[in-house]
């Protein structure tokens, strides 16, 4: 049993879009199971346990629904934003042959070309192209022209390829080249003032150093971020969607996460929306493929892949409303601030975790929990909530009030495949 707050903070279901549902609970039980079977040994009376390390964990949470104090609620809309990382691959694959599944392009010890791209498309859509229903703009690698040579026509951005080495820091520069390039008009609208180039539509930022760091003395600079220029939640969708050719099934693409984080003019809910926003989610939320990283075979807390990304070409028809973790916070005298006599003074808040795969002791244990309780939940960090989803919920409301009762149960889970 625990309370629902600590530190001020309260209980966070995550969804998708990055949105957050806040709960106040009254109480909450998390069960989590070990089974061991026993084999009896006969004559010897002994009996021999096989620990394959199979645990059941349920979550089951009393809450009231209230009215979020919106004198501290964000009042300015937010644009949805993504990053592409050209140095890993976004899906890990366990094919033996762990050290190179990391990464993207052959040069950085992955199996892509620049020559395997040419002809290869990916598609994103802008904030007011979901909002109108219009098609998406499609990306396509062309290894006959330059990066500084890259055109556009209709909806198709076409991006230079030639002379660009196989690494990821050369394709990321290239991409980037392409899509700050100056003067490239659409022939239609990409935003609801009537722009037409792709700067119009996204902001796109400086490079950065990817996830797979070929040499450490050396980063390469294989990663930038894509900045819908619109804001609103409409800018939160499954893109961008890799590959958009006919062999899309035969290639690795970039690491990336879908855009995310847009919202509206403000997040700050009632009782009713946060009931509705619950009964939308467990009555008729789609994954539309895969979310979730599994197989945790190599150690540490971060996932090799990220949410939404496992099954990208038809997650896009996704819910973005889906609940994809929860963040139950917690006092702690381990991570307290000290005093002179290094004794603690108060509490550290944190968000209780549910490290799985393999891990050392020291990294799931309460000393290895090192965000705060307001850290950002991520997906891939194990270290920033429970991932999961919420499989029940159960309504009550008295007329008399404004507020309601929810009965939840949460399942953790860290990779769900489904329609």
């Amino acid at each position: 049993m625990g309370t629902s707050t600590s530190g001020g903070l309260p209980i966070r279901l995550v969804q998708k879009n990055g949105d957050l549902i806040q709960l106040h609970c009254t109480d909450y039980t998390f069960a989590v199971q070990r089974s061991v079977p026993a084999i009896p040994v006969p004559a010897l009376g002994e009996r021999i346990g096989a620990d394959l390390n199979l645990v059941n964990v349920d979550m089951r949470l009393n809450c009231i629904l209230t009215d979020d104090d919106c004198s501290g609620t964000e009042k300015t809309p937010t644009a949805a934003t993504t990053t592409l990382d050209f140095s890993a691959v976004s899906v890990f694959d366990a094919t033996g042959d762990e050290d190179k599944t990391d990464a993207l392009m052959k040069d950085d010890g992955g199996d892509v070309t620049i020559a395997n791209l040419n002809g290869k498309s990916f598609s994103l859509r802008s904030t007011y192209q979901v909002s109108a229903g219009s098609n998406s703009i499609t990306v396509l690698f062309d290894t006959s022209i330059a990066p500084a040579a890259s055109t556009a026509s209709g909806l198709i951005l076409t991006a230079g390829l030639n002379g660009v080495a196989d690494t990821g820091a050369a394709l990321a520069t290239a991409v980037h080249t392409a899509f700050t390039k100056a003067g490239i008009p659409f022939g239609s609208a990409v935003t609801s003032t009537g722009g037409t180039t792709f700067e119009n539509a996204f902001t796109v930022g400086s490079l950065t150093t990817g996830k797979n760091v070929v040499d450490p003395a050396s980063p390469s600079l294989a990663a930038f971020t894509l900045t819908q220029t619109e804001a609103g939640t409409y800018g939160n969708h499954g893109g961008p969607t890799f590959w958009t050719d006919v062999d899309k099934e035969k290639l690795a693409f970039p690491n990336h996460q879908v855009f995310g984080n847009g919202s509206d003019t403000h997040s700050c809910k009632s009782a009713g929306d946060k009931m509705q926003d619950l009964i939308a989610n467990v009555a008729n939320t789609h994954v539309m493929g895969a979310l979730g990283d599994a197989f945790n075979v190599f150690g540490g807390t971060t996932d090799k892949g990220g949410w939404g990304e496992s099954l990208t070409t038809i997650n896009s028809g996704g819910s973005e409303d889906y609940i994809v973790g929860l963040q139950i916070p917690y006092n702690s005298l381990l991570h307290a601030d000290t005093g002179v006599d290094l004794l603690p003074i108060g509490y550290g808040t944190r968000n209780f975790i549910l490290v799985t795969g393999f891990t050392s002791p020291g990294a799931q244990n309460a000393a290895g929990n090192i965000n705060p309780a307001s850290v950002v939940f991520d997906s891939r960090d194990m270290l920033t909530g429970i991932r999961g989803t919420v499989t029940t919920c159960n309504f009550t409301y008295n007329a008399s009030e404004t507020t309601y009762a929810a009965e939840l149960s949460f399942q953790p889970i860290d990779l769900i495949v489904g329609l």
